[in-house]
C-alpha cells in the first residue's frame, strides 16, 4: 500500500517551541524595577560558590558607568553567576541559546532573570534587535561570545555578532575572564577587565572590517586578564582570529 504520508516534509517534534513570543520576552526585559528571581539566584550561589570554590573577584571599579556589554569565557553553567557577582550593582541580561526557551522551566526562569534568545548560526534580527532596546534603555547585557562552551583556559574564536552590536550600540564592552576550573576548594578568580578602546571605531561605519578589528582587541583583553592562556596552543591555527 502507498504510503500517503512518504513524499510529506518530516516536521520536528520540537519545532513549534521555538515560535518565541518575542513581544512578550521584550516586555520582561524593560519591565521597571530589581528582579526578587535574579538577587535570589545571585545572593544563594554567591554564597555556595564562595564556599566550594573560594571566588574572589577583581577589577569591579572597571565597570563603566551605564549601559555596558559584559563579555566573559565559558566553560561551564556557572559561569553566568560568576559574571553577575562580577557586577553585582546592577542585574545583567543575559543573552541565551534560542533552544533552552523550548522548555518551560527554563522559559519561565528566563523570564524572570530577563534572557535574551539568539538563534545561533543565523542572522537573528530579534535578537539583535532586542540587545539594541536593552543597552538604549541603560541596562547591562552579558554575551559569551565563543557561542558556547570551551575546554581548558584557551578560549575558542570569538563570534563576530558580538562586536556588531557593541558597535551598532555604541555601548562599552567589558572582558571579565573566569580563571579557573572549578574544582572543588580550589581558588577561581572573576577578572573584570578595563573597557576595550574603540573610540576610533565609533568613528567611522559599522562594517565588516570594523567588527574583525573589535574582535581582536576583545581577544587581546582576554589575554591580558588571563596571562596568555586564553589564547589557543601554539602552533594551533584553528582557533585563530
Amino acid at each position: 500500500m502507498e504510503n500517503k504520508n512518504a513524499n510529506k516534509p518530516e516536521i520536528r517534534s520540537d519545532a513549534k517551541k521555538l515560535v518565541l513570543d518575542n513581544a512578550a520576552i521584550e516586555a520582561d526585559l524593560l519591565r521597571p524595577g530589581r528582579s526578587w528571581f535574579y538577587q535570589l539566584v545571585l545572593g544563594l550561589f554567591t554564597v555556595i560558590t564562595k564556599l566550594l570554590f573560594f571566588v574572589r573577584v577583581e577589577g569591579e571599579e572597571n565597570l563603566p558607568e551605564g549601559a555596558c556589554i559584559i563579555m566573559g569565557n565559558h566553560r561551564a553553567w556557572l559561569d553566568p553567576i560568576l559574571l553577575a557577582m562580577g557586577a553585582r550593582d546592577r542585574e545583567i541580561r543575559f543573552m541565551g541559546k534560542k533552544e533552552l526557551w523550548g522548555n518551560k522551566v527554563f522559559a519561565w526562569i528566563a523570564a524572570q532573570v530577563r534572557g535574551i534568545p539568539v538563534d545561533r548560526g543565523n542572522a537573528d534580527m530579534a535578537s539583535i534587535r532586542m540587545s539594541m532596546t536593552v543597552l538604549k534603555a541603560g541596562h547591562t547585557m552579558g554575551i559569551f561570545p565563543e557561542g558556547t562552551r570551551s575546554k581548558g583556559d584557551a578560549m575558542l574564536p570569538l563570534q563576530g555578532g558580538a562586536a556588531m552590536i557593541a558597535l551598532r550600540s555604541k555601548a562599552p564592552v567589558v572582558p571579565i575572564y573566569i580563571d579557573g576550573d572549578y574544582s572543588l576548594f580550589r581558588r577561581v578568580t572573576v577578572r573584570v577587565g578595563k573597557p576595550v578602546e574603540m573610540d576610533d571605531l565609533l568613528a567611522g561605519r559599522v562594517t565588516k572590517e570594523s567588527c574583525e578589528e573589535l574582535t581582536k582587541r576583545i581577544t587581546a583583553s582576554f589575554a591580558k586578564l588571563s596571562g596568555g592562556r586564553s589564547l589557543p596552543p601554539a602552533g594551533n591555527t584553528e582557533s585563530v582570529q
